[in-house]
């Protein structure tokens, strides 16, 4: 199924809200959607490529740069505004494509994904899990400098792929990546808290990602998977492409992998110049997105 910006409700609210036994929807599933659309008011951010809610704050979202930006992840609030950013002692932006955040032994973490690899030759690719910090009584904005707690180094077990999409489900203790650039988008997993530092991901096979028809005017826009989310009960997973929002919804016991065998539920984007970015609101009532840009668009659309 696939409908307007403003067909939202009619499917998130009808699909996405709806209990995952099949009961009926929390919300009138005519009620209209609300969109609030806006701009992230600095500079720093100009290639936003991942983000995650607060697991501190619900009105602070954090964000970071695409490949070779500075180790950092950045705080806005709900409104664009800027607050300050975290930099990850030691380590590396290579190509930072998405960000997760998640509470681990009572500790709200965040992991950053270096993982994109457009020519698919990186041997090897990282994920970093850091502390969240709490900055609730810093002045903004706020600089703060954060250790690193876990390097994850993964491998795929069919060769290196492409991967802007991670999510991490803390209760079942795995880290889900998504393919990018296969015909057929392919999951894989790894463990959140591995026995060794190198890990070889586990393939979990295709996923019915749909792909949108070509851009005609512009054929080099393809319709790839550039981020995804969890929302806090890991009951229902948000992915995005450069026009479009699936969202997943799985059955208690369900796994992920035979979540996204089924068909989601398909919402067009807002046109913006590249969705790489995609997080659930902490309340489960909204999904936020970003793109790359300046000023960098911060959009929420709420049910």
């Amino acid at each position: 199924m696939q409908v307007g910006l403003r067909g939202l409700a009619g499917v998130l609210l009808g699909a996405a809200l709806a209990g995952c036994d099949g009961s009926e929807p929390a919300a009138d599933a005519g009620a209209a959607a609300k969109v609030d659309a806006y701009a992230v008011d600095t500079d720093l951010i100009d290639e936003s490529s991942g983000l995650a809610r607060s697991q501190r704050a619900p009105d602070l979202l954090w964000t970071h740069n695409d490949s070779g930006g500075a180790a950092t992840a950045y705080a806005v609030d709900v409104q664009g505004h800027y607050q300050g950013s975290v930099s990850v002692s030691l380590a590396v932006n290579l190509d930072w494509e998405d960000m997760s955040s998640f509470v681990e032994d009572g500790q709200p973490r965040l992991l950053l994904a270096d993982v994109g690899d457009n020519g698919a030759f990186r041997p090897l690719v990282t994920l970093y899990v850091v502390d969240e910090p709490d900055v609730a009584t810093r002045p903004r904005p706020f600089e703060v400098s954060v250790p690193i707690v876990r390097t994850i180094s993964l491998i795929y077990p069919d060769g290196a792929r492409d991967v802007e999409s991670v999510a991490v489900d803390a209760g079942e203790g795995w880290i889900y990546l998504l393919s990018k650039r296969d015909e057929v988008p392919q999951l894989y997993r790894v463990p959140l808290v591995p026995v060794l530092p190198l890990v070889i991901a586990e393939a979990l096979g295709p996923t019915t990602v749909p792909r949108a028809p070509a851009d005609t005017e512009n054929p080099e826009r393809i319709n790839w998977t550039t981020s995804m989310d969890f929302d806090a009960d890991a009951m229902r997973l948000a992915v995005v492409t450069l026009s479009q929002l699936h969202v997943y919804r799985r059955a208690p016991g369900q796994s992920w992998a035979d979540a996204l065998s089924a068909m989601p539920q398909t919402v067009a984007l807002p046109d913006y110049p590249q969705v790489e970015a995609v997080a659930w609101s902490g309340a489960g009532d909204a999904i936020w997105i970003t793109s790359e840009g300046t000023p960098a668009p911060l959009v929420r659309l709420g049910f």
